[in-house]
C-alpha cells in the first residue's frame, strides 16, 4: 500500500463520520453539545499538521549530519576531473 492510498484511507475514515455528524444524519446529545467543536475540527487538524511539519523540518535541519569525508572525496574528484580536462586541452577561466 502506498503512502497516498494510506493517507486517503485515513481521510476517508475521518471524513465519513465527520460529514454524517455535520449534516445531521447522526444526532446524539454529545454531538449536539459539541457541534461547534466538531465543525472546526478540520481547521484544528490542519494547523496541527502545519506545526508538526514545521517542527520536523526545523529539527531535521538542525540535526543534519556533516560528511567531511564525502566532501573531501568530492573535492578530490573535482580536481581529478579538472586535471583530466586540462590534459585534453580545456582552458578554465579562473
Amino acid at each position: 500500500m502506498t503512502n497516498l492510498v494510506r493517507w486517503l484511507m485515513y481521510a476517508g475514515i475521518f471524513a465519513v463520520p465527520y460529514l454524517c455528524i455535520v449534516t445531521g444524519q447522526i444526532q446524539t446529545e454529545t454531538t449536539e453539545k459539541y457541534l461547534f467543536h466538531i465543525q472546526i475540527l478540520p481547521i484544528i487538524l490542519v494547523i496541527l499538521f502545519g506545526v508538526y511539519a514545521a517542527t520536523t523540518v526545523i529539527y531535521r535541519t538542525l540535526t543534519f549530519n556533516d560528511c567531511p569525508e564525502a566532501s573531501k572525496e568530492l573535492h578530490e574528484e573535482i580536481e581529478e576531473a579538472r586535471r583530466d580536462l586540462i590534459a585534453k586541452g580545456f582552458k578554465f577561466r579562473d
